[in-house]
């Protein structure tokens, strides 16, 4: 493998690209230095990462539904996206030898059609890192890309590896119980969210003329339905946490905590067990609640807003359950009463800010493993942040 300081892949990009270190030791950026320019095709210099790599080779690998496109700095390669990945195995014990599981590979955890890469990984101990898509769209736009092809996309994640340590790299876990709650709660969005619009169109059916009876019936008869599935699905999520010891203990725990229901809960059980070790500033960014600022001289001067990334569905069901809590639970309606009544907040911006403390309070309860106490002896404490 070449390392990387040795060259930078062909990319369909303008001729001149700059790439300088402007950080101390073990930081790097991008940018534009007096004469600190590379032309295409021309090694790195000055590189801060220069050795720092002791894997034998790392493959920027682009995931598609059908296949995998792979670039380790020398040679391209595609293979088919199947179970196992066989073909794969074939072709890294080909080209590494019997060092074919030393290297890494970096590629964008795209849903689904990761997941046969992220087991392979996990099975046969090959370290990984995972690039946010947003990263590598802004990264690809760095490097000037015009084009976007799978051949490209592989060979820019290999460009980004030259930019991270060998020590942010790293074997994925699989938690087969969580993958089964994903799959459930992938499930149960889909099937509410075809329910919801199909409650909405039944309703405007009413207002039209020259609907049949008919057609109303087999509509109904289907929502109904829908319904049953829900309801059988929610059934079954909590059978499968309950039967489970290592998640009956953590579900009853956040289901002793007023305002939070069955969904509520899995989806939080979910999120904790698919990122255990995330702080809670993480954890926080992955429900799509850190907020975030644009400013830019005195044209743009916006004010904080929360993020929206991260999963939809469990900022929707953190807002039920915090519309619950401010109802039935001392400790968050006493926080909403105060940011609303004491400081002056807009209810809007008073919810936000419950939901994530009632974020943070169910990740408490999950990592400590105990249940939720009421705090009535001392409120005071239910006003931090």
């Amino acid at each position: 493998m070449r390392g990387p300081h040795e060259l930078v892949p062909e990319m369909d990009r303008p001729s001149k690209v700059c790439v300088v270190s402007e950080a101390e030791e073990g930081s790097s950026s991008l940018g534009c230095g007096r004469n600190e320019t590379l032309m295409e095709g021309q090694p790195i210099a000055n590189s801060p990462h220069t050795g720092r790599f002791r894997m034998t080779y790392c493959i920027g690998i682009d995931v598609s539904k059908q296949s995998l496109e792979l670039w380790d700095g020398t040679q391209e390669g595609e293979v088919p996206n199947e179970k196992s990945l066989k073909t794969l195995k074939k072709l890294l014990k080909k080209r590494y030898g019997t060092n074919w599981n030393k290297g890494g590979f970096i590629y964008e955890p795209t849903g689904p059609y990761s997941n046969y890469l992220r087991a392979f990984a996990a099975e046969h101990e090959v370290q990984v890192y995972e690039v946010n898509p947003k990263k590598s769209a802004n990264f690809a736009k760095v490097l000037g890309n015009r084009s976007k092809t799978d051949a490209i996309d592989a060979k820019m994640l290999y460009s980004f590896h030259l930019l991270l340590k060998e020590s942010e790299f790293s074997i994925p876990e699989m938690d087969e119980i969580a993958e089964r709650l994903g799959a459930y709660l992938g499930s149960y969005e889909i099937i509410q969210k075809t329910r919801t619009m199909l409650a909405n169109h039944v309703h405007a059916l009413e207002e039209k003329s020259g609907v049949t009876r008919k057609l109303k019936d087999s509509l109904e008869k289907e929502l109904g339905r829908l319904g049953t599935m829900e309801e059988q699905l929610e059934k079954e999520m909590e059978a499968y946490a309950e039967d489970h010891e290592e998640t009956r203990e953590d579900l009853n725990n956040l289901l002793s905590m007023n305002g939070i229901g069955v969904v509520s809960a899995m989806n939080l059980l979910y999120l904790f067990r698919k990122y255990p070790g995330a702080n809670r500033n993480e954890i926080t960014a992955l429900a799509g609640l850190d907020p975030v600022r644009r400013q830019s001289g005195s044209s743009l001067n916006g004010g904080r807003k929360i993020s929206r990334a991260g999963d939809p569905m469990l900022r929707k069901v953190l807002y039920l359950a915090c519309m619950n809590s401010i109802q039935h639970n001392e400790c968050i309606r006493t926080f909403y009463k105060h940011l609303v009544s004491d400081n002056h907040k807009k209810p809007k911006v008073a919810l936000v800010a419950c939901m994530r403390k009632l974020l943070l309070i169910t990740q408490h309860l999950y990592v400590t493993k105990s249940p939720y106490r009421t705090l009535e002896h001392d409120a005071n404490l239910c006003l931090s942040s």
